[in-house]
């Protein structure tokens, strides 16, 4: 719940900026907590509504699988209107699940009953949703790292240096990088641990 109350002002503040405001009025935006079946796993819905209906747009805040049913109704009723996937709870790198529930073999519907996530990736993909921005991080040689893509942009790999205060360019790729490639990336740029930086055997970024 802590990343979903800081998730909401930042996406209503998105939505006001978005959006047209007719006569310098800003759009009333309405929060719905209904589409978290269990009310505590930080799922919701805003909805703006603008003095042009046809300028109203909705953002699911924090989206689970389960939530994906609710999403493809909402879509439905916007139409052409804009319907926003802000921070979804689910990985993006696929495991033996994921992996199975996306195959078109016997083990499909067991692997999507058990939290593989194909299924929902294809519910999303035919009512049209596209990755607009995606932001990620983990752990690599003790150290924090970002990944980075926007839609029309390679993937960008960032580092954070020692003072934790900002981050260095390790590079680009086109498609997503793997763990290994983040590696190759931190010893072309003569990063090693973090253990070793913080004890002086290694210099500090």
């Amino acid at each position: 719940m802590q990343l979903y109350r800081a998730a909401v002002p930042t996406m209503k503040a998105a939505i006001r900026e978005l959006s047209i405001n007719a006569g310098g009025m800003p759009p009333k935006i309405r929060e719905d907590r209904s589409v978290d079946q269990s009310g505590v796993d930080g799922v919701g819905l805003l909805v703006s509504q603008s003095s042009t209906p046809s300028e109203d747009m909705s953002c699911f805040v924090q989206p689970t699988q389960e939530t994906v049913s609710s999403v493809e109704s909402i879509s439905d009723q916007a139409g052409d209107r804009l319907v926003v996937l802000m921070n979804p709870q689910w990985r993006i790198t696929d495991d033996a699940l994921d992996a199975a529930s996306k195959d078109g073999g016997i083990w499909r519907g067991l692997a999507s009953f058990l939290g593989g996530k194909g299924d929902s990736m294809q519910q999303l993909s035919d009512v049209g949703f596209q990755d607009i921005f995606t932001l990620e991080g983990y752990v690599c040689k003790g150290g924090d790292i970002r990944l980075a893509k926007r839609f029309d942009s390679d993937w960008f790999v960032f580092a954070a240096n020692d003072d934790a205060t900002g981050y260095i360019k390790l590079g680009t790729m086109k498609d997503r990088p793997t763990y290994q490639d983040v590696d190759g990336m931190l010893d072309d740029k003569g990063i090693g641990l973090k253990y070793a930086r913080d004890f002086g055997m290694t210099p500090k970024i």
